[in-house]
């Protein structure tokens, strides 16, 4: 399996709007649904959304601020 990182899909504005929502099923309407096509050209790969939006959701609960 490919290692990725969210930013290498989400942009500043997306991590930040994802850290705000935080639940993964509000990450993949708002976020990753609406960019999928973008997201599988930046990754090179088809791509399930709701794993996707698991992953950020798992990514910005290991944030400290």
């Amino acid at each position: 399996m490919k290692k990725v990182t969210i930013n290498q899909f989400l942009n500043k504005e997306q991590i930040e709007k994802a850290k705000n929502l935080k639940k993964a099923k509000d990450i993949c309407a708002e976020i990753i649904e609406p960019n999928i096509s973008d997201i599988n050209a930046a990754l090179g790969q088809e791509n399930d959304p709701m794993y996707l939006a698991y992953m950020v959701e798992y990514a910005i609960s290991l944030i400290k601020e």
